[in-house]
């Protein structure tokens, strides 16, 4: 499927990176770490569609506002509805206490209660392997799949970020969101119409001593049909189309891909209730161009971050707005 060299795996996760670095024809260096789940390391993988997979809110109420005082509960006409969802819903609760719970479209929910915050933006600095006091990480682990369970959302790969600087010291977990066991992408898709733009998905959970503190999803999908397995393309085949992408413009100024995944990505459809489920290739790119500084006596670098999809079934680009690449 891929090759490269500096193979290593996190500890809660199937995903196997690899590291390649070469100069495509067309002037691009490629210096990426290449991530491909266990469950797509396969020489042929299906076309999917899928739909909203619906999460009862009355479920999600008794799991993270049992015992609570509710001060408001109401539900409200969305125009921007979910991924997957021609529910056009939202339904939500306020409790005494601070918690906020909401469901839109009936497959995208988020949960979080008042506690200490912090800035964690950069979330790779907490990437430390480390046991808080009140629970290990496995044990935190256990407790978010078990509630992830019970929702009847199927989670895959986790990573986690222990957060031991705050007055409140806490754990925050990513998953992998599964659709008949295969992973759908993190990273933002396309489409194949102009200007599309799909947000990625996963499972967000933040646990401290007091139990789960944040719970949620962008959107959660299932499958309902599946093709016929087709030939994946390989890294290199992937790489030679944005190769030849790279070949037809004119190129001013530095390229660079600095991450490349596989996974599946959701593709609209005109019915607002079905999506497409495709395995693509992920090419998170730079370009740096020399510009002009306003005392026009200098020039600055400005990096600009962008990103390619190609189908891994068929090569073709998926689109999406980017800029100018």
């Amino acid at each position: 499927m891929f090759e490269g060299d500096n193979k290593r795996e996190n500890e809660n996760s199937d995903n196997t990176a690899a590291h390649t670095t070469k100069t495509l024809s067309s002037g691009v260096v490629v210096d990426a770490d290449v991530t491909v789940p266990k469950a797509m390391r396969q020489e042929n993988l299906p076309e999917m569609q899928g739909t909203g997979q619906i999460v009862e809110f009355g479920k999600l109420k008794s799991i993270f506002c049992a015992d609570k005082t509710i001060i408001e509960e109401n539900e409200s006409t969305v125009v921007t509805k979910s991924l997957g969802s021609d529910i056009d819903m939202e339904q939500y609760i306020y409790t005494e206490n601070g918690d906020y719970l909401t469901c839109v479209g009936g497959n995208s929910f988020l949960y979080t209660a008042a506690r200490d915050t912090q800035d964690t933006s950069n979330l790779e600095l907490y990437k430390t392997g480390e046991d808080l006091d009140f629970a290990t990480i496995a044990e935190a682990d256990g407790e978010i799949r078990k509630v992830a369970e019970e929702l009847g959302i199927s989670v895959g790969d986790s990573v986690c970020y222990t957060i031991d600087t705050s007055s409140m010291p806490h754990y925050v977990f990513r998953y992998d969101l599964l659709v008949n066991g295969l992973p759908l992408g993190k990273f933002d898709g396309g489409s194949y119409s102009d200007n599309v733009f799909t947000p990625g998905t996963y499972l967000t959970a933040v646990l401290d001593e007091d139990g789960i503190r944040h719970f949620d999803v962008s959107y959660v999908l299932k499958e309902t049909e599946t093709g016929d397995a087709q030939r994946v393309l390989t890294l290199d085949e992937a790489l030679d189309k944005v190769d030849e992408k790279y070949n037809s413009i004119i190129m001013e100024g530095d390229y660079y891909i600095n991450d490349i995944q596989m996974a599946y990505t959701p593709i609209k459809t005109d019915d607002a209730g079905i999506v497409r489920l495709i395995p693509v290739w992920y090419f998170q790119t730079t370009h740096q161009i020399l510009l002009p500084d306003k005392s026009g006596t200098g020039e600055i670098m400005l990096p600009q971050d962008g990103y390619i999809l190609i189908n891994a079934l068929d090569g073709t680009e998926l689109l999406h707005e980017n800029g100018e690449i």
